[in-house]
């Protein structure tokens, strides 16, 4: 019997005493009405309103849940009328700020499973903390609680609605959602099954140090209206890689498949004549302003964080989005999302001063600086033995061509918990994908089932290998494949093939 059928078989609440018999025809769950929900009670929360949702396009019927926990934690559950037994959580993005759930951009409902996001407990856009100031409740909230409280809940309601608890829990998400997987493994670790970690923000205190000094050099003054960098010099700088270091994994595509191989400098660059800027060459502070992005950040000659690795200087999305501005991503008064990220951080969780100037900040003090604000958003604990002691899988994911998170980050963390556990990989594999930037777009394949793998690793003990990504066009048809590869092994092309097939690719490890 799958798990369609026997959910479909069992018997319900007291609250409805509705016994059910031998099942024929398609399974149908038997529940409690959606609008029953309503009147639940349960500990620190409450249901503020039900709906029943008609199927839409590829949408099924499904119990609309909205509710808060505590005073302000807002989330959203749906309960599929076909019910697969399943729940599965997905994860915000940035500051959060609105009810998200990246699950549904997997087809999470479309696939039968219950689903449920939350607003992390704080209403604001996505590149904006102000909600946080002087309010150490909305930062827990963030940092850890939020995922953890609607988690729970989600939990009583599925089996309130369905008669049964869900026989398997998962989460999903990329960027914050990511870094909220990863602090699920570490702090509670009994809340999922499985977990998918995309582009983590897992290093919130490090990596937005990262983000302020990239903007110390780009914008020195505080004027937002005039970058050192130019368009032109992310267009040489992206020709010039490509030109060095493009063909290095065998294929001239306009990516490569692990730049960390790539010899180019940025010394390698044409200076300008007399330090005046030109289209075909840069200036010192140009050059400066390049190497503090790669270099990552730095105090009293201490590494703090990782730079970016090479890739996305000049797709839309990537350096203009993130690093340097005039991207999607711009806000009012925000050139950038570094600057938007890193300065709100600084602001509202660091020193709880709306004036905080970064262009005076020397981090001589950021350690301790940082201190409590990293005690409730830094998700870098190593010990994942209790995630690991009941039976819990998780996958890491990570765009090479990633200029929100650095892929060097999610590759070092994957790296201490290799150091800390030759059996790493029983429980936890990482994949980096080539040219793709943050959790999607770029040149390069950004489509992996992963809500699959991880349910084949956690209810079939089939742990992910070889996987195998897709780019598709404007059309929506698949123009590219290729696979991904479990960390440290990567895809290499075996020189005959179409190089557009993932089938002309070979994993291995690298020498």
């Amino acid at each position: 019997m799958d798990l369609m059928t026997r959910y479909a078989c069992t018997t319900t609440l007291a609250t409805s005493l509705i016994v059910v018999g031998a099942c024929t025809g398609p399974a149908k769950n038997v529940a409690t009405s959606c609008a029953e929900l309503t009147a639940l009670t349960l500990n620190n929360s409450s249901i503020t309103k039900t709906e029943n949702i008609r199927a839409s396009g590829t949408s099924p019927s499904h119990c609309k849940v909205t509710g808060v926990i505590e005073t302000e934690i807002n989330f959203e559950l749906l309960l599929p009328e076909e019910w697969n037994g399943r729940f599965m959580m997905g994860g915000g993005g940035g500051y959060v700020g609105t009810v998200q759930n990246s699950a549904l951009s997997y087809g999470a409902l479309e696939q039968g499973y219950a689903t449920v996001g939350t607003d992390t407990g704080h209403v604001g856009g996505g590149i904006e903390a102000s909600w946080a100031f002087n309010n150490p409740e909305r930062q827990e909230n963030f940092g850890h609680r939020a995922i953890h409280l609607t988690a729970e809940v989600a939990k009583a309601l599925i089996e309130h609605h369905y008669s049964q608890a869900p026989e398997y829990s998962y989460f999903i998400g990329c960027s914050r959602g990511g870094g909220q997987g990863m602090m699920e493994s570490q702090r509670y670790p009994n809340d999922f099954d499985g977990i998918v970690a995309g582009a983590p923000a897992y290093y919130w205190t490090a990596l937005t140090a990262g983000f302020v000094q990239t903007q110390q050099a780009i914008y020195p003054t505080g004027d937002t209206n005039n970058p050192v960098l130019t368009p032109e010099n992310l267009e040489l700088l992206s020709s010039s890689i490509l030109s060095a270091c493009d063909e290095t994994d065998g294929v001239k595509d306009g990516m490569m498949t692990d730049p960390r191989q790539c010899p180019f400098s940025p010394t390698d660059l044409p200076l300008c004549p007399n330090d005046t800027s030109a289209a075909d060459c840069v200036t010192s502070r140009q050059l400066a302003a390049i190497q503090a992005v790669y270099n990552g950040p730095t105090a009293n000659d201490e590494q703090l964080f990782f730079g970016f690795n090479y890739g996305g200087e000049n797709e839309p999305g990537g350096w203009d989005s993130w690093v340097v501005g005039g991207g999607p991503l711009q806000m009012p008064g925000m050139p950038n999302a570094h600057y938007g990220f890193g300065t709100e951080l600084y602001k509202y969780f660091v020193f709880n001063d709306p004036e905080w100037d970064y262009t005076k900040y020397d981090f001589s003090t950021w350690k301790t600086d940082t201190a409590a604000a990293s005690k409730i958003l830094d998700a870098i604990d190593t010990d994942l033995s209790a995630f690991r002691n009941q039976n819990g899988k998780i996958i890491y994911w990570t765009g090479w061509s990633d200029l929100a998170l650095t892929p060097l980050g999610t590759i070092n963390y994957y790296e201490e918990l290799e150091a800390r556990d030759n059996d790493v990989r029983d429980y936890a594999r990482l994949y980096m994908l080539p040219g793709v930037l943050h959790c999607a777009n770029g040149p390069g394949p950004d489509q992996v089932d992963w809500v699959e793998a991880i349910r084949t690793w956690v209810e079939d003990g089939q742990a992910p290998d070889r996987l195998v990504a897709s780019k598709r066009n404007q059309d929506g048809q698949i123009a590219l494949t290729r696979p991904v590869c479990p960390y440290p092994e990567i895809a290499v092309y075996d020189g005959s093939g179409d190089s557009n097939n993932e089938s002309s690719f070979t994993c291995t490890i690298p020498e």
